[in-house]
């Protein structure tokens, strides 16, 4: 029933005519699996919840139907099946359920995905890649074992998948076929997917390439090799052929946040196939990081617009993992996911290159019971403006306190010197004082309104104010009590922002 009546909603609904009738379109088959899928949504407060919430933000965002329709029409049965009844049934459903019985026993939220680096091998020499210099040994898969099931049983179906190259992991396909039950996300450079890799990750149904592009071709081979766009438009092609969701990463630069920022660059990918897409900006972490691949901070507002404007206009998910941070409360580090290395390492996020805590010793539950964790949490959001939501390039001193403050170790080489070279830590003073001024302009603006008025994906738009922030607030309280903390030192308006927010 609940199919159906969200269904004649959508096609009540004016605004959202043109989707609707592509949807009137498809063949009786898909139609029908369609329905199938939704007739078995669980019942419940959850799903209703669900229903209704999806209709709101098609009726905020219409080219958010249009993405879901493409969805059922580019997907293949099996690829569908395995989206929605793992992100749409476990994640959103039974996840929800299971995370809120965590919040009320924990006192704090589970995360929503693992970020899970199996391996940091590669088969290219990108410039500027961090962990080129790393370790090259693969995870045990024992260890692999134990970080699914452990995630699994703290409500998370989404794993996203990192590298190095992750298809060069021996144990990829088993991870896979094994937790057929959990969604994977898979950064890659896809210069392995021929017809028998595309043909497995067909079969399996639960991965996620998101491949990894610079811009077109001369930005990607100049920064990952000669050839490397080629074999990257093959790949897209073979996966598109399969039915397979797949979407693009790219890393902003100095060099090609322009080209990222174009409406031409967006076309060409969407005309190749792909159904979400992720921007990283280029973070000087590392050994011998390279502070001239930051993007200015005018680009990165550029790049900011013009992701707000795809989301409302292009039938894609594109999120920006810095720009983003008003559609989730700020940053996600420590709280909403942690990143794991190959050698069992726990850190707060991908590119927080410190740790306190080894799988091998602990679990995942007793990590994010961790006094560094805690202390993370403590500290979020970092600014009362959600468009300065990083603690690496937005609050850096917020970083160098954290680590000092819980004893966290650097989980490889060269790891501190995002916290000790003196060069690259007036760099990003300057860099966070030049985005903080340019991000509050912005968020007072028209767009945001200071929160009032936000736009996020599954959502619609929300006030953020009254939802995540306060939220990220009262969550906070608690983990400074927890940890035996005082309040944070006072930043760009937090106290004002507590008072409006109470």
């Amino acid at each position: 029933m609940l199919a159906f009546d969200l269904l004649a909603q959508l096609g009540k609904n004016p605004s959202l005519a043109a989707a609707w009738q592509r949807v009137a379109r498809l063949p009786e088959d898909r139609i029908a699996l369609l329905l199938e899928l939704y007739q078995n949504l669980p019942s419940g407060r959850t799903s209703s919840a669900l229903a209704d919430g999806l209709l709101k933000n098609f009726v905020d965002n219409p080219a958010f139907l249009e993405w879901a329709v493409r969805l059922v029409e580019r997907l293949s049965a099996a690829s569908l099946r395995r989206f929605f009844e793992n992100l749409v049934v476990r994640e959103m459903v039974e996840g929800q359920r299971v995370r809120q019985e965590f919040l009320a026993r924990e006192g704090f939220e589970a995360p929503v995905t693992i970020v899970l680096n199996p391996t940091l091998a590669c088969n290219l020499h990108c410039t500027g890649c961090y962990s080129y210099k790393m370790p090259r040994k693969g995870m045990d898969y024992a260890l692999v074992r134990k970080v699914l099931g452990e995630a699994r049983a703290m409500g998370v179906y989404l794993i996203t998948v990192s590298g190095g190259e992750p298809f060069i992991y021996k144990h990829f396909f088993r991870m896979a076929e094994e937790f057929s039950d959990l969604q994977f996300m898979t950064y890659t450079n896809a210069t392995l997917i021929d017809e028998e890799l595309a043909d497995r990750i067909a079969a399996v149904g639960n991965v996620m390439p998101a491949v990894s592009v610079e811009g077109f071709g001369e930005e990607t081979d100049e920064r990952r090799g000669v050839g490397v766009h080629d074999k990257v438009l093959r790949a897209m092609s073979l996966l598109r052929e399969r039915g397979v969701m797949f979407g693009f990463s790219a890393t902003p630069t100095r060099r090609n946040s322009d080209v990222l920022a174009s409406d031409e660059l967006l076309d060409y990918y969407l005309d190749k196939g792909v159904l979400f897409g992720w921007m990283f900006q280029y973070i000087p972490v590392g050994k011998d990081p390279d502070l001239s691949l930051m993007s200015t901070p005018a680009q990165r507002e550029q790049l900011r617009a013009k992701t707000k404007e795809w989301q409302v206009t292009r039938p894609l998910f594109i999120g920006d993992f810095w720009n983003d941070g008003a559609c989730v409360g700020g940053c996600l580090s420590a709280t909403r996911y942690c990143y794991i290395t190959p050698e069992g390492k726990v850190q707060p996020c991908t590119f927080v290159h410190f740790y306190t805590h080894d799988l091998h010793e602990h679990s995942l539950l007793e990590v994010f019971r961790s006094k560094f964790f805690r202390a993370i949490r403590g500290r979020q959001p970092y600014e009362r403006n959600l468009l300065r939501p990083c603690k690496i390039i937005d609050a850096p001193e917020v970083l160098r306190e954290l680590v000092a403050e819980c004893g966290a170790q650097p989980s490889y080489e060269g790891a501190e010197t995002i916290l000790e070279d003196g060069e690259v830590r007036a760099h990003l003073d300057r860099y966070a004082a030049e985005w903080g001024r340019i991000a509050d302009e912005v968020w007072q603006g028209p767009e945001y309104q200071g929160g009032d008025s936000v736009l996020v994906p599954f959502l619609g738009r929300i006030n953020a104010n009254q939802h995540f922030y306060r939220m990220r607030l009262d969550h906070a309280a608690r983990e400074r009590i927890e940890a035996g903390g005082g309040r944070p030192p006072e930043r760009s308006g937090l106290a004002a922002s507590r008072t409006r927010t109470k």
